[in-house]
């Protein structure tokens, strides 16, 4: 599965062009626009909330209404607990300062992100993201739901995280 990737900020949409920050538009309208193409996924990091504000929130509780979105937040539980609440995956990055236990009954809606040189589990969320997978991490987590960024190699993964092509 093709996962596009959007960076949100001020309630506006981006992609990222060779390091450069390139607004797209509004979310919303970025969003049915994927789910017409046939998208079932789409992959926020938002860059307000990794700074501590949950000023994009409206935006994720309409998304959630037409397609399922997994969204990049920073470790603000209480943000993390209302992006679950409306059926948001929430990614968070391993290993985490929080207690993911907390959210054991939404365990489905979270998703680890993994990056090189990470010796832990992942037994505490559902899904696992690769940051940088080499063959060492894909064979540690290959039992799990993988997803891996602009990932091109034969092993089966569950989701492939890749930039927005603009068109």
């Amino acid at each position: 599965m093709e996962i596009p990737l959007i960076y949100l900020k001020d309630k506006q949409a981006f992609v990222k062009k060779q390091k450069t920050m390139r607004f797209i538009g509004k979310p919303i309208d970025i969003a049915k626009k994927l789910k017409d193409k046939g998208y079932i996924l789409l992959h926020i990091v938002d860059l307000d909330a990794k700074k501590g504000m949950e000023t994009n929130f409206d935006v994720y509780d309409k998304l959630t209404f037409f397609i399922n979105i997994e969204v990049e937040c920073g470790e603000k539980e209480h943000f993390i607990k209302r992006l679950l609440e409306i059926k948001a995956r929430v990614v968070i990055d391993l290993p985490s300062e929080i207690n993911l236990a907390k959210f054991a009954k939404q365990k489905r809606l979270l998703v680890g992100k993994i990056k090189k040189g990470y010796s832990g589990d992942a037994k505490q969320v559902h899904d696992v993201i690769l940051e940088k997978p080499d063959e060492e991490l894909i064979s540690r987590f290959r039992k799990r739901r993988l997803i891996l960024y602009d990932y091109k190699g034969k092993e089966k993964v569950w989701g492939v995280i890749s930039s927005l092509k603009l068109s």
